[in-house]
């Protein structure tokens, strides 16, 4: 579940691609995944690291991801949630995910992501 959510922050960090056409997956069940995986880093809405709710920092930012996912293209999402942070420049603290994780359920995280609205 960390991990996913120190993914997510370094997906948003990095440089990526704006712009994509719509979601091929399903928010709804990315919603789950997000609940599961990266709610502990990112937030139940996106909104990044609770600072004031944790007891240690993390080693990095955990960026807003409401600000970031809409700069960001699906495929440069689905590479930081499925191969951590190095795989765009970025921490190794936005772990890899893909050996667990389909296609599909990079999509449906990628989904999610794109609904969640920045207040």
């Amino acid at each position: 579940m960390g991990r996913l959510l120190v993914m997510a922050a370094v997906l948003l960090l990095g440089a990526g691609v704006a712009g994509s056409a719509e979601p091929t997956g399903d928010a709804a069940r990315g919603k789950e995944i997000y609940q599961e995986r990266c709610l502990l880093c990112h937030g139940a809405l996106g909104q990044g690291w609770a600072w004031h709710k944790k007891a240690v920092r993390p080693p990095v930012p955990v960026p807003d991801l409401r600000q970031v996912v809409p700069q960001r293209s699906d495929e440069y999402l689905i590479t930081v949630i499925r191969d951590g942070g190095e795989a765009v420049g970025l921490t190794r603290f936005m772990p890899a995910f893909g050996f667990d994780m389909s296609e599909q359920d990079l999509r449906d995280v990628v989904a999610f992501l794109r609904s969640l609205q920045s207040p």
